[in-house]
Parts: structure tokens; sequence; C-alpha cells
């Protein structure tokens, strides 16, 4: 496909069928004041096999030489506004944004034998880039790509390092090395040896963390077309617990629906190894287990689908049984937080701007001091277990400063929860979305906003 037919497809409505499945299986939205139900996936089609399979003998890298040489010559200009002259990579989001590298195996927490040292060394005066270790047969835009010799455990692995970037003139008397401190790769253990061994070469160690983390905050069209189908991988994940799902289902197999429907979709590796929300325990994180879900407890389904590594975060509160007015109240308040996040977030707008008019529409909704977590932070490479990016936005914090710019892509989620007289459970309710945002601001799931009223 090319870009042009690939954006209309992303962006199409729906067809018939998929319509009449949603319907067939009992799911639905309410309109409010309409007295009329519709399928809130009436948005919502299957991706052509074209689109979810790459054929046996292809092994291809996510992105094209362009986009890669774009992303490396914006990593080494925040580099020098960083004053940073040596950047070693080591952190699995960033050696996949500027090369596509991507594996099950980092050596986060293996047997002291088996420590981390796959990195990536990026020079701010050099339109190239050193890939150390690494899998060879694992596709890699890095051209020159280099085993890390020497004995001894990391020790020896930092010296033969050290010693191949000072004959490269890469790492002489004063050179500012950046090393990724937030990253938890590699360990404190393995990552002081590197510094030393550094050090000794006459390197000055800095924290190099914020290059990657602030240059992966703005998307190439690339990216955000990444998100966009990610988005639309995430929802059929949706679709499917709508349509399979039966009061008495363990939150395994409920998850188990999504997973099946979204890696069918062609979806990667959960960016969120997670799914159910139950109303109880009031947490936001909890893995998949036994527990089941019954008719009348409310739950959230929080799914990140993911295409070239990219992710977008999607959840919705579902129900089954007959809605209270309760629960129809808090299904608006999430609805409307979200439009008026959508409505007022331009590319340009003060993030304070639009606090102000969120905490507004919450506070005449009656929710604002219901609400669990409601903010947002940017997304885009995600590897199990972590998901979230470095900059966020809070509706608490009166005090915001900063602007939303264009091509930024953030989450948002607002959970809302209270007493429901009369009943076991809590009213609960919560939209989790994916925007980028612009001129108009997007938001990239095609399910209806609210609560999915089931059975």
């Amino acid at each position: 496909m090319t870009k042009t037919s690939r954006r209309a497809f992303l962006v199409s409505t729906v067809s018939a069928s998929a319509a009449a499945a949603c319907r067939k299986s009992g799911i639905e939205a309410s309109q409010p004041g309409s007295g009329t139900r519709s399928s809130p996936f009436a948005r919502v089609r299957d991706i052509p096999d074209n689109v979810r399979r790459v054929p046996s003998d292809k092994y291809p890298l996510p992105f094209s030489d362009q986009e890669y040489a774009g992303r490396l010559k914006k990593v080494r200009e925040k580099m020098s506004q960083l004053g940073i002259d040596l950047l070693y990579v080591t952190l699995p989001e960033g050696l996949c944004y500027l090369h596509g590298y991507e594996v099950t195996w980092y050596r986060a927490q293996s047997q002291k034998a088996w420590y981390p040292m796959t990195a990536t060394a990026v020079h701010v005066d050099r339109d190239q880039m050193i890939f150390y270790g690494g899998e060879n047969a694992v596709p890699s835009w890095a051209k020159d790509r280099r085993p890390i010799r020497g004995g001894g455990g990391p020790e020896g692995s930092a010296k033969a390092v050290a010693e191949d970037l000072q004959k490269e003139g890469w790492l002489k008397s004063g050179t500012r090395v950046g090393q990724e401190f937030w990253s938890y790769i590699p360990n404190r253990a393995v990552s002081e040896v590197f510094s030393q061994a550094f050090a000794d070469r006459g390197g000055k160690i800095v924290d190099g963390s914020d290059v990657i983390r602030k240059v992966r905050l703005i998307k190439s069209p690339a990216e955000t077309e990444a998100v966009e189908m990610a988005a639309h991988i995430t929802d059929l994940g949706h679709r499917a617990i709508a349509q399979g799902f039966k009061p008495g289902m363990s939150h395994l197999e409920v998850y188990a629906l999504a997973t099946s429907a979204m890696y069918n979709a062609g979806g990667e590796v959960a960016g969120i190894a997670q799914a159910v929300i139950p109303t109880k325990p009031k947490t936001l994180h909890l893995l998949p287990s036994r527990r089941t879900l019954d008719a009348g407890e409310p739950f959230i389904i929080d799914l990140a689908g993911v295409y070239k590594r990219y992710h977008a975060n999607i959840a919705r509160c579902y129900y089954w049984g007959d809605p209270t007015s309760e629960l129809r109240r808090l299904s608006d308040a999430a609805k409307g937080g979200v439009e008026v996040l959508v409505n007022t977030a331009k590319a340009g707008t003060a993030v304070q701007t639009v606090i102000t008019a969120m905490r507004k529409f919450y506070k005449d909704a009656g929710v604002l001091d219901i609400r669990g977590y409601s903010g947002g932070y940017d997304i885009g490479i995600a590897f199990p277990p972590d998901w979230v990016g470095d900059w966020e936005f809070n509706t608490n914090n009166e005090n915001a400063s900063g602007n939303f710019e264009a091509n930024m892509v953030t989450q948002y989620e607002c959970a809302l929860q209270k007493p429901d007289p009369g009943r076991k459970f809590d009213a609960l309710a919560n939209n989790i979305d994916t925007f980028v945002y612009g001129n108009p601001t997007r938001r990239l799931s095609n399910i209806d906003l609210g609560t999915v009223w089931l059975g």
C-alpha cells in the first residue's frame, strides 16, 4: 500500500459487516438524550492480509533509510544542544528508535555471567553510529555492527569498548560521554564499570538520558502512521472482548480474547501486560488473574496494541446488565472530559489553558473530587514492562507550564469511581485514548466514547 492509501484506510469508516457483528453480539452504546442505541464499534473494521502479514522470506526493518537517517540527525542535534560529545545508548527503546533493533532479551536481570552489554554509540560530529553487541541475525539499520571483545566479565567488555572508541577518535581527554542514567539497562553494577572505563580514557561522564527522550517527543509522519495502526489494532482487541465476554469469565480469559484479536490483526507483543481493571481492588495496574468478572460489576479494559513497536493506549469501561443512573452519569462525564481535551488542546495551546478548561468541565459535571489519576503522558515505542514517556500533563497541576506541540502523541486517562447506592459494586467509568496534537487534534480510536453496555 502507498502512504496515501494506507492513511485513507486507517481513517475510513467501517464496513456493514463489522457493524452487523457488533449488533449480533449484543454490544450497545447509549446515545444520551436520543432514546436510541447503536454499536460503539461501528467505525472499526478488520485489517487486510497484506497489511497484517509479511512473506516468509522477508524480515524488513520497520522504517525507511531516510527515516532512520533523520532520527540520527535529530539525536546529534540534541546532543549538540545539551553539550554531549559521545552518547552511549543502552535503553531498548533508544536502540529501536535509532536503528530498529528489537529482541525479547536484553539481559536485564540475568545471571551475572550474562550481563547486559548491547549498546549503540553516537558521536555528535559523525554521521554514523556503532552498534555493539546484539544478535547478528536480527535486522538493524546500523551499518557498523561490532561484537564486544575482551574477557573477564563487564570489566573486560567495558575496557574493550572504551579502547575501540578511543581508536576511532570518539573518546579522548575531555570528551563529554553521555550515559543513560535513567535506563534500567544496564544495571548499576555494569553501568558503573563502563563509566570507569570511559573515564580512564579521558571521558567526562554526564547524564545523557534526556537526548533520545526529548527527540522522541515529536513524532515524524512515519511514526504517527505506526501509532495510528496500533490504535486500529487496539480497537480490534476491544471489539473482540465486547463480542466474546460473558459473566463469569476470568480476567485471563478476557485478556486472551483481546490478545488473540490483536495478534491476528498483525499486532505485536502488547505494550502493557494487563487488560482488566476491576472495580475492586482500586488499582490500575493488576496483572491478569484467575479472578472472575460477574454481571453487575463495572470493569475497565486497558489495552496497548503495538505496530512496528509503536503503541496506542485505549481503554473503555464495560458493564453487563441494566446500567444505573449513576453509571450513566459517570460515563457521560468520562466522555465529556475527553471531548474537552480534543477541542481545546491544539498545537501551540498552553497546557494551563487546557487544564483550566478540563477542571471547569469536571467541576460542572460534579466529578472533580472523585477522579483518580487525571492526566496524560507521551507514548510511542513500548517495550514491556514499561510504556510511559517523559512528558506529562496532569489536571491537578493548576500551575502547569509549556505548550502542546504539533505532532506530539500522548494518551489521556481519567478514572471516575464512587459508591452506587444500593449496589454491590461502585459506579465506575474511564475513557483512555491516544491523541495526535495539531490543528485539529485527533483522537485515534474509532470506538465511540463512553461506557460499553453489554448484555
